[in-house]
């Protein structure tokens, strides 16, 4: 019997990077057809409808609605492979057909008026064996991200450059190059400043951070620094970790956990720009008061 992973469907097609690979004996038939085909009113092939995503050509949050799949191509496979309507089959009957087309399309469009196929979302697919591999994107991971860290040029714009390098590169299967970004963001745009802050005001020396680790470091100036790094210093030493001595795929494999963490540290940075904005517009609003 075939297991199920209770499939990400959301994942796979929207965030997983190019060259992710999916063991296909791991899932169960009627998972492999709702991933691969989508055929209106046909039992098990019409999991997936509707996306919901940025379209970087409208620069809206959108439903994406899934084009159909080719109805031949798919009545000739499941009906080979043993496809009944309660959604049974033989994965390797299924396994065979599929091999023999090789590559997989599945294309979304942006539902508004305006938009013509360049609005479309595509990911392709190619089997090898069993393995399924994600071998293409458009638009990419990277430009569906801007809508999500736009919001930290508010903060540097080198902080957004930084990190949409990182995820693009993640995007790309980059594991190793996209934690470099990521350890960048810490270090020169959170860590340094606080500490030459601390220099400058004569709370510490410069002989006060020679020789000492990055932990010791972000405790020195842990009073300038987002609670989250603090309280989780561990962040720093995954990723250096990751540049120095992980492979790409386990670069790949936390990626996604780690760029969540960097973007906490950054909202708390947002928030404490905008609670000193608020203080100070209160300050001068009561000041104004006799």
């Amino acid at each position: 019997m075939n297991k199920t992973n209770n499939l990400d469907y959301n994942r796979i097609l929207l965030s997983d990077s190019l060259y992710t690979e999916y063991e296909l004996n791991d899932w169960n038939f009627d998972e492999i057809i709702s991933l691969l085909y989508f055929v209106e009113r046909s039992y098990g092939s019409n999991k997936i409808k509707t996306i919901d995503s940025y379209c970087p050509f409208c620069e809206k949050e959108t439903t994406f609605i899934s084009k159909e799949s080719d109805r031949q191509e798919f009545a000739n496979v499941t009906m080979t492979a043993g496809y009944v309507s309660n959604g049974n089959g033989t994965i390797n009957k299924l396994l065979v057909e599929l091999q023999k087309i090789g590559t997989f399309q599945r294309t979304f469009y942006c539902p508004r008026p305006e938009s013509n196929e360049a609005h479309d979302f595509v990911v392709l697919f190619k089997l090898i064996g069993t393995k399924l591999i994600k071998i293409g994107q458009s638009p990419s991971i990277a430009d569906l991200s801007k809508s999500e860290i736009k919001k930290y040029r508010v903060l540097k714009d080198d902080i957004y450059s930084e990190l949409n390098r990182a995820i693009g590169l993640s995007s790309h299967g980059i594991g190793v190059g996209a934690f470099v970004y990521l350890r960048r963001i810490i270090e020169k745009h959170l860590l340094y400043p606080a500490l030459k802050s601390k220099i400058n005001s004569g709370a510490i020396t410069n002989e006060d951070i020679v020789n000492i680790d990055i932990k010791t470091k972000i405790d020195l100036a842990s009073d300038l620094l987002p609670k989250f790094l603090v309280e989780n210093k561990k962040i720093y030493s995954i990723l250096s970790k990751g540049i120095h001595e992980l492979e790409e795929s386990e670069c790949k494999e936390h990626f996604q956990i780690l760029r969540t963490a960097i973007e906490i540290i950054l909202d708390e940075e947002i928030e404490k720009i905008e609670k000193e904005k608020k203080t100070r517009l209160i300050e001068r609003e009561l000041n104004k008061i006799k």
